[in-house]
């Protein structure tokens, strides 16, 4: 007797079809969330380049020197930023305010970042209103995490995973220039700083010295001055700015791709891997795992709090 198959389908092949539905649309949703980050990268990247030009600009009308830091809240106090100076950029050098920001870090706009959450939500992004997120910025010679830490670069935090504490940073060469930021009234914030004798030799090139950024600092890091193609690559080594990161967040803004983009002296801008592997602990400044435990709280021993 012969048999007709139903027209329906088995619950075999309604399982199988969901399946490769499911994986489809997961592929789907991947691809385009890849695109979306790749946009968002491309727009960071590009702001970041548009500030270096800025810095520029002002280092040329200002004796080669690039912008302080934000050393005052609106409100007239220290502030703990590490971004920089606002009212000495916004608008004569940066005209637009949403250059000074990196889609990455939030779906949402600047004003609602600088404004709305952290200034006085007026509705308009004031220059003393820029903060540390989504970048960073200090205006002084940074390659390497012992250069904030000293010995400390090559311990743990003593709360592991997370920011150093604010008061771990009492016993290093950036607790010395921060408790000088509160003494001077912020105007160490725009100068060369020594460091105590505890401290010596942790700076760039074994110095002691924590030099503000300026045309033509590489000289200070480098054995021969007239070397011009150890100076030319050692400005494309020099951090100036970069995207936000700590250790909180667990990955940087940038994913999948897992990495920040990194201003350099030279005026490029690359996307470096999260985290820098290397053989000293503490290089590879700012994308390292302790540069991410440092950003999150290095900034607030600046106001003497």
């Amino acid at each position: 007797m012969l048999r007709c198959r139903s027209n329906g389908y088995t619950l075999v092949e309604v399982v199988v079809t969901t399946a490769i539905l499911g994986v489809l649309a997961l592929i789907l949703i991947l691809a385009i969330s890849r695109a979306r980050e790749a946009v968002h990268r491309s727009t960071c990247v590009n702001n970041l380049r548009q500030i270096g030009l800025a810095f520029s600009q002002y280092a040329q009308e200002n004796e080669g020197r690039f912008p302080p830091r934000q050393v005052f809240r609106m409100d007239g106090s220290l502030s703990t930023e590490m971004i920089f100076s606002g009212t000495t950029m916004v608008p004569e050098y940066i005209t637009d305010i949403n250059v000074v920001w990196c889609p990455s870090y939030s779906e949402g706009e600047p004003v609602e970042w600088y404004d709305k959450a952290r200034g006085n939500n007026d509705g308009v992004v004031e220059p003393g209103e820029l903060t540390t997120e989504p970048f960073h910025y200090t205006g002084w010679l940074l390659v390497d995490d012992a250069n904030i830490l000293g010995p400390l670069a090559e311990s743990e935090s003593s709360d592991l995973g997370s920011s150093f504490a604010e008061s771990e940073y009492a016993n290093t060469p950036w607790g010395d220039l921060a408790k000088a930021n509160v003494e001077t009234n912020g105007a160490a914030s725009d100068r060369d700083f020594t460091v105590s004798a505890a401290y010596a030799g942790t700076q760039a090139h074994d110095g002691d010295t924590i030099y503000r950024l300026r045309e033509g600092v590489e000289r200070f890091i480098v054995t021969d001055v007239d070397d011009e193609t150890v100076l030319t690559r050692t400005r494309t080594q020099i951090p100036v700015m970069w995207d936000h990161i700590t250790a909180e967040m667990k990955a940087p803004p940038h994913m999948p791709g897992r990495g920040i983009n990194i201003l350099y002296l030279d005026g490029h801008v690359a996307f470096r891997r999260f985290p820098v592997l290397s053989i000293s602990a503490s290089q590879g400044f700012p994308a390292t795992n302790t540069s991410a435990r440092i950003l999150g709280r290095y900034g607030m021993p600046f106001d003497g709090i």
